[in-house]
């Protein structure tokens, strides 16, 4: 392993994204493949996977949120960005599954539409677009950010929790704090992290795995109240702090976890509205047949959403550009 100066690269923050996609889509199709996991609480588990894939998501928002911060200061142009590259996908994209459901009808539906209520994903990063903003357009020092944004942070997941929320509404918010604080301290704290590197690995690996088979035993599911606050948010510690010393080992042999990363959000939308009207207009397919096409289908039709949306921002100078790189 090369001598990290990062803690992600580029390549590496989208291969961390293709591994959150993947375990995104383990978790919403269990009902498909559980079927031939014999062994009932490791289907259990998968089913929980898109938790700890989330994680994944919010641990580079969070680092590359500070990084372009500490380029340019947040303002308009940040704005944009951010939305043009999650919210107006996820509206063009609902917006069509909505349409071909039937429309979305009255003011509840337009509010928790526009919101992004049904995807909490997109309900918490548009939150944490929102802390990040005010924070870091409004302190300097870089301490202050951190305990700023982890205090909003904690107090939106608080409130979630007051509300009922589904539990992994802000099980997964640690994430974006973690990510925040590795941008903000990285060269102390890439010297922590090197140093016995592969002892921190060893040692993380088997917390990990301490915290599977104590998710095993319990069948996950079945925890309630404070005690899955304990227990979730010590293993999603447990997995994003794995996560941040494992990139490391991330080489250039995993452009197939690149291209998943670069599509992950349309993947994130499309996938389970496939995968359900696949099941449900071609029952007759068998479930090999309709888990295959599923997967392909979802791949290509989040692939032609994100190549449609990246042209459609382009601007002209930008698609000359492209088009000039393109006949190379």
């Amino acid at each position: 392993m090369k001598e990290r100066t990062l803690f992600f690269t580029r390549d590496q923050s989208m291969a961390l994204r293709g591994i959150g996609a993947l375990m995104v889509f383990l978790s919403h199709w269990a009902s498909w493949y559980a079927q031939w996991i014999l062994w009932e609480p490791a289907a259990v588990l998968f089913s929980r996977l898109g938790i700890y894939g989330v994680d994944l998501f919010f641990l580079v928002s969070g680092y590359g949120l500070v990084k372009s911060a500490l380029e340019h200061r947040p303002g308009a142009v940040f704005w944009w960005n951010r939305l043009k590259g999650t919210y107006v996908p996820y509206l063009l994209i609902v917006g069509l599954i909505e349409l071909s459901a039937g429309g979305v009808t009255g003011a509840k539906d337009w509010f928790q539409y526009l919101t992004g209520y049904d995807y909490w994903f997109i309900r918490n990063i548009l939150v944490f677009y929102g802390i990040f903003f005010a924070v870091y357009r409004l302190v300097k020092i870089r301490w202050a950010r951190c305990v700023l944004t982890a205090a909003a942070v904690l107090a939106y997941s608080c409130w979630l929790a007051e509300r009922g929320r589904a539990d992994f509404w802000y099980l997964s918010n640690i994430a974006f704090v973690i990510g925040i604080i590795l941008a903000e301290w990285e060269k102390e704290l890439i010297r922590l992290a090197r140093a016995g590197y592969l002892l921190q690995l060893s040692v993380l690996t088997c917390f990990l795995l301490l915290a599977a088979k104590i998710g095993w035993e319990r069948r996950l599911l079945s925890s309630e109240g404070m005690d899955i606050w304990r227990y979730e948010v010590a293993a999603g510690l447990i997995w994003t702090l794995f996560a941040v010393q494992a990139a490391g080992l991330i080489g250039g042999s995993v452009s197939w976890l690149r291209f998943l990363g670069r599509i992950s959000l349309e993947f994130y939308l499309l996938h389970t509205p496939v995968f359900y009207r696949i099941m449900n207009t071609f029952p007759e397919w068998g479930v090999i047949a309709q888990g295959g096409i599923g997967i392909l289908l979802s791949v290509l039709l989040s692939w032609l959403f994100n190549r449609a949306l990246y042209y459609l921002f382009l601007s002209a100078k930008g698609r000359k550009a492209a088009g000039n790189e393109g006949g190379r």
